[in-house]
């Protein structure tokens, strides 16, 4: 058991909209770069990357402080947009050309990520529609105390076995999951490219999970369950549970249902392996955004903005 849960943070794009037109972040005036992050008010950094805006948490030591992390980067940024501006949350979209003639909005990545069961870096991505962009939500995962030290029972987000067990154990829940709620046309067309099972990059303080789109940004509640999920998939890998469950499942199997995004599939996987592994809150969590999904309003609304 551990004595000290995980922290957690996040790094979300949201694409943004002008007279229900998509903009760039470079038409919006956008501060920050990759390579030159700006310092958020509140905490957090906040940067242009290809034509959406992205933010990153700080990390979170409990779900409510993750919330409110992200809550506070959410504030920030919405008070540096442009008059009549709006971030939507949104895993994939097409632009108008016009929109897509700065250098910034033609550049595509920097930093390779790696498959958690090939182990081997992943192929750049390639689109055939020069006018598609696409947003995602990454996890990361952290052990180590306010020292720079593992915390107990977590030493394995160090070593890299451990990581490539945190990236499949995340991939058994919070990928099928959101193979489930997340099923838009607009995730599917995402999924053809970004978030493939397994994909991450390992970091100093863990691992950086980047399956998921960005819909989980859509409420507080969504925040609550990847939240836990994380914790719950590290203590399966940290019980040495993990392994016998994925049996049961298929690596393969699993690979392949997010890949795509096969909701009965996905389903089934929940049902017979996910729901009786996670705690008893992220479990109302998971049903209550389930359940609430297809209402969620605009982001000002939702989290009170």
């Amino acid at each position: 058991m551990l004595e000290k849960r995980i922290t957690i943070g996040t790094d979300p794009e949201f694409f943004l909209k002008k007279n229900g037109e998509y903009v760039s972040s470079q038409s919006a005036k956008i501060q920050g770069t990759k390579h030159e992050p700006v310092t958020l008010k509140n905490g957090g950094t906040i940067q242009r990357d290809n034509v959406a805006v992205e933010f990153a948490t700080m990390p979170a030591v409990d779900g409510n402080d993750f919330v409110a992390k992200v809550k506070s980067c959410l504030i920030d940024t919405h008070n540096m947009l442009p008059e009549g501006h709006e971030m939507v949350v949104e895993p994939s979209a097409t632009f108008d050309a016009v929109h897509l003639t700065d250098p910034e909005a033609q550049e595509f990545g920097c930093d390779p990520d790696f498959d958690a069961y090939t182990v081997s870096m992943n192929e750049k991505p390639w689109c055939g529609d020069s006018t598609f962009r696409s947003c995602g939500a990454h996890i990361h995962v952290g052990c180590l105390d306010d020292n720079g030290i593992a915390i107990p029972g977590l030493e394995f987000l160090l070593e890299f076995s451990g990581k490539i067990n945190a990236v499949k154990a995340m991939d058994l829940f919070h990928g099928t999951i959101s193979t489930k709620l997340d099923n838009s046309e607009a995730s599917i067309r995402r999924r053809e490219l970004y978030g493939k099972a397994g994909c991450h990059r390992a970091t100093p303080y863990g691992v950086e999970y980047r399956v998921l789109s960005n819909y989980w940004m859509k409420s507080p509640q969504l925040v609550m369950l990847m939240d836990g999920l994380t914790q719950d998939a590290m203590l399966l890998v940290a019980d040495n549970k993990l392994q016998k469950l994925l049996d049961l499942v298929g690596e393969d199997e699993l690979q392949e249902t997010i890949n795509t995004g096969n909701v009965a599939a996905a389903e089934k996987i929940i049902s017979n392996y996910v729901l009786p592994n996670i705690s008893s809150t992220t479990m109302d969590f998971y049903e209550m955004c389930a359940e609430n999904l297809p209402t969620y309003k605009s982001i000002k609304e939702e989290w009170g903005i």
